[in-house]
């Protein structure tokens, strides 16, 4: 077992981005550029922030972490961020609907997200300030995880999220299980298979009830609950997507 004392940082965790989705404050950028620091995290990405190398309070608030906030990443989506990611941990506060089950408790998913981050990409996404992550940024997560909290204070500032989450993630990672050595499929290769998924079954005269929308947010559901679908795996699905696709048309369409 590791040697709690010293807590040192495992250099795997050069693996796990911490995503900002459209974060508003300043400060809350700089606070978590310094809970990342303090938990051995560097890989800080925005998406579509609000200005903050110009703020003085980005600065103030990461007090130590200069550095994160200086070579922070800004792209101008999710789907940028998610290109060349094996495996999206999305969080969220709120209850939401069951095609999003299951959520979990930070405490139980942190070893998780230890067994992948030691071989593969990992990003965590943080949403925004007043809305937090939207539905259909969460669909498009591995594993989505909540913090536990009092029900009479449900929310949480999101630097102080950030915090919560790294923290756990660090301590998994201090004693981590096993790394999970599969070849995961990236996001975009696991989005790509739901859509042709959804054509076929187009193809072949099936109607999604009550819409499209609602038949890929079942197949990415799906998909969600496998945790990790190989490469191979999604070669398979397009395998069968082929053959299907192949016999319609011998059929005449």
């Amino acid at each position: 077992m590791a040697d709690r004392s010293e807590n040192i940082a495992p250099a795997f965790l050069s693996n796990l981005r911490v995503v900002l989705v459209e974060p508003k404050v300043p400060g809350n950028i700089g606070a978590t550029a310094r809970a990342m620091r303090t938990m051995g995290l560097s890989r800080l990405v925005l998406v579509k922030p609000v200005d903050f190398r110009t703020v003085p309070e980005t600065r103030w608030m990461a007090h130590g972490a200069e550095d994160l906030i200086d070579n922070a990443a800004v792209v101008s989506s999710v789907d940028e961020v998610l290109a060349d990611i094996a495996f999206v941990v999305g969080t969220t506060n709120r209850t939401r609907g069951i095609w999003l089950n299951p959520i979990y408790n930070i405490d139980r998913a942190a070893a998780l997200i230890a067994g992948v981050v030691q071989k593969q990409t990992v990003a965590v996404l943080f949403g925004r300030e007043d809305r937090g992550l939207l539905n259909h940024e969460l669909q498009r997560c591995n594993l989505i995880v909540r913090i536990p909290v009092a029900m009479k204070y449900p929310s949480l500032n999101l630097s102080q999220a950030v915090m919560v989450i790294v923290y756990e993630i660090f301590q998994a990672c201090l004693d981590p299980p096993k790394p999970v050595r599969l070849r995961l499929a990236k996001n975009q290769d696991i989005e790509r298979i739901s859509y042709r998924i959804h054509d076929t079954m187009r193809r072949v005269g099936f109607t999604p009830h009550p819409n499209e929308e609602t038949f890929l947010r079942a197949i990415r559901r799906v998909f969600r609950r496998s945790l990790q679908l190989e490469h191979r795996d999604v070669a398979t699905l397009h395998k069968l997507c082929d053959e299907i696709d192949a016999y319609v048309e011998r059929r005449g369409g």
